[in-house]
């Protein structure tokens, strides 16, 4: 009786814990899917077929084990408290109807004296509380999970008990096995949630220049694709600004000093664009002195205003740097529109080449030309 529990208590949640795994990565390789060719995945008949397979041996195993059918409900309920598809909700209805099928593929009369009507009840009652745990929003996953697989624990017992099924192994088994599992998972779901905050991290640093904080070029390169495979008719206005002399700041009051102003201008810089377009934006430093914005706005004029208005603020507002020395600086611009026939690299030719003209004219202006401008 011994090896029998050891083995159902441990072995066998070690294999539904892998399974678990196993549904977990198809469902992550489905939404990785989605978001790098931006179309549907279709592993939904991957996870049905591979569903099915894995309830299959559990209840094999089980029945082997312990003469009773026990954890076919620990994977629909893992999955469905993962809230990513709505396909386990379906899975777990259909879960008692396996062994009717297994019963009538077989021709074995070893799965018809387990089968009653009181099993339909089981996914009734785990649907039930697995709704009211996702729409409790305070407790946290390893909370709801425990609960969970508790609740899946008594309600088996309960069906097991008015089935005459009960026996004392199977209710210490069943009991010592939801324990494993649920260490196993919870600790599973804590390193995943540690490897996507590290993940997350990386790719915020990937993106982001360090010393301002501002999108990259990398960044710019990525959106930049994202925009030309946008079906998406609204106008993309482009502007690179330039600080001017600043070689000349760098050289009267040093590069730690530079750097204050760069970031004092980009955090305004930043600020200005984000309020006047809302997330319609994205602003960008590619090195240097020199800054990147793209608004999706068919007024190039209210980008003007306020790229002039930023030139005026500085002119009165200097940057006090910290052994209290005031710079005053400028900047120029080149804004262009983008054109339905060309790419971005062109587009932002076209806009360099404007801030070369705004320097050459004496600085502290922004300019703007369309391809199509004499």
């Amino acid at each position: 009786m011994f090896l029998q529990i050891l083995s159902s208590s441990i072995f066998l949640p070690l294999v539904v814990a892998s399974m678990i795994v196993a549904q977990i990565h198809l469902e992550n390789y489905q939404n990785d899917y989605k978001k790098i060719h931006h179309e549907k995945c279709h592993s939904n008949f991957y996870i049905v077929f591979i569903y099915l397979a894995q309830e299959i041996c559990i209840i094999e195993l089980t029945l082997q084990n312990i003469n009773v059918i026990a954890f076919t409900f620990v994977i629909p309920i893992t999955m469905i408290l993962r809230n990513r598809n709505k396909l386990w909700w379906g899975l777990l209805a259909i879960t008692p109807t396996i062994i009717v099928i297994m019963n009538t593929f077989t021709f074995s009369q070893r799965y018809q004296s387990i089968y009653r009507v009181t099993n339909l009840l089981e996914p009734v009652l785990i649907a039930a509380v697995c709704f009211i745990l996702l729409h409790w929003n305070k407790p946290p996953y390893y909370i709801k999970y425990t609960i969970a697989l508790y609740a899946n624990f008594f309600i088996h017992v309960l069906v097991s008990a008015i089935n005459h099924h009960l026996k004392l192994d199977f209710i210490i088994s069943y009991l010592l096995g939801n324990c494993f599992i649920i260490l196993i998972e919870t600790s599973r779901h804590h390193y995943e949630l540690k490897q996507k905050e590290e993940i997350a991290n990386l790719q915020y640093e990937n993106v982001r220049d360090d010393l301002t904080g501002l999108l990259n070029y990398r960044a710019f390169d990525q959106d930049m694709r994202n925009l030309a495979r946008e079906k998406d008719s609204t106008p993309v206005l482009l502007a690179i600004l330039d600080l001017d002399h600043f070689k000349n700041v760098n050289d009267t009051y040093g590069h730690l000093n530079g750097n204050v102003v760069l970031r004092a201008f980009s955090r305004k810089l930043e600020s200005e664009v984000h309020h006047n377009f809302d997330s319609n934006c994205a602003v960008y430093r590619f090195g240097g002195e020199e800054f990147t914005i793209v608004v999706k706005d068919d007024s190039y004029a209210k980008v003007i205003k306020l790229l002039n208005n930023l030139n005026e603020y500085f002119a009165s507002h200097p940057v006090k740097i910290p052994d209290g020395q005031q710079i005053y600086f400028s900047f120029s611009g080149g804004l262009t529109r983008h054109l339905e026939d060309e790419n971005f690299d062109q587009t932002l030719a076209r806009a360099d080449t404007l801030v070369y003209q705004a320097k050459n004219l004496g600085r502290r202006r922004i300019l703007y030309k369309s391809k199509t401008d004499d």
